[in-house]
């Protein structure tokens, strides 16, 4: 009796320690990449490197029975690596802007008040698409499925700062910070570590291609494709294009283009437009 008590305990302990790895474990470790916080980082952020970073909005026209409709998504990310005069280029992920021939993509800038402020701060009714048509279109410059990564530029009167790329890839364990916009948060800040010692081929469910990438546990969502993962200098060490997630659909770990391969893939974009101008002059 006391034997088939005892295999009895051993059981349910042991379905107690199964429990808690399947369900409870793995929300802690979210809870955890989701709230962790570097000081060191944290102290870098001004104003001028939150304004580096965009929200990039899908808009959908729909003419059904002559009325026409619009549609928004939550938006994405992107971040500002380049100027020239007040046309601003920034870099974000393919699968984001995919549908540039039949959507629109709106550009959102850090400290814009969200459609819930603006309309709750307004004397008078606001609808979505008089909210969203205050902001500049973005173009798309270039894009590579192959990196899924793209280049966009807009229009801004107002000076933004242009964040460097680091020459080098980062390293295993490396700190990290990644500025996003997961599931409509703005310009969230999460901070983690590189977790590859070397690339990691990431396959999406957009049907792209497979990607080769680096691991990192910065807590990142839906919203968080295009996002920038910064260094301790704040330069750009590479771009979030997806991540991983659990049945539960808890957060397991973040992939990154790393700055190497974003590197490569602007010297592709550069030449590309090289061979446009090249075209166009030959035309003239």
């Amino acid at each position: 009796m006391n034997h088939k008590k005892k295999k009895i305990t051993i059981f349910v302990v042991t379905l107690i320690l199964i429990c808690v790895c399947i369900f409870a474990y793995p929300g802690l470790y979210e809870y955890q990449c989701k709230n962790r916080y570097f000081e060191d980082f944290e102290n870098k952020i001004t104003n001028e490197i939150l304004e580096s970073n965009i929200v990039i909005v899908k808009q959908e026209k729909r003419v059904a029975e002559n009325i026409t409709s619009f549609s928004w998504d939550v938006g994405a990310s992107g971040v500002v690596f380049d100027s020239e005069d007040n046309t601003y280029y920034a870099l974000t992920a393919y699968h984001v802007v995919k549908d540039f021939e039949n959507a629109d993509y709106i550009i959102i800038p850090y400290g814009v008040p969200t459609y819930s402020e603006f309309s709750k701060n307004s004397k008078t009714h606001i609808s979505n698409q008089m909210y969203y048509e205050q902001f500049e279109k973005a173009q798309l410059v270039f894009a590579d499925e192959a990196y899924d990564l793209a280049v966009i530029s807009f229009k801004s009167e107002k000076k933004l700062k242009v964040l460097p790329i680091c020459e080098d890839n980062p390293k295993y364990n490396e700190a990290i910070m990644v500025i996003s916009n997961p599931e409509g948060e703005r310009f969230f800040h999460s901070y983690g570590n590189i977790c590859s010692k070397d690339y990691y081929i990431f396959k999406s469910n957009d049907e792209l291609p497979p990607v080769s990438t680096f691991k990192h546990n910065a807590y990142e969502s839906y919203g968080s494709s295009g996002s920038v993962v910064l260094n301790k200098k704040m330069e750009i060490v590479g771009i979030n294009i997806g991540g991983g997630r659990d049945f539960m659909n808890r957060f397991k770990y973040g992939v990154m283009v790393p700055c190497e391969l974003i590197s490569e893939f602007l010297e592709k974009c550069n030449k590309n437009n090289t061979e446009q101008q090249t075209e166009v002059q030959a035309i003239k």
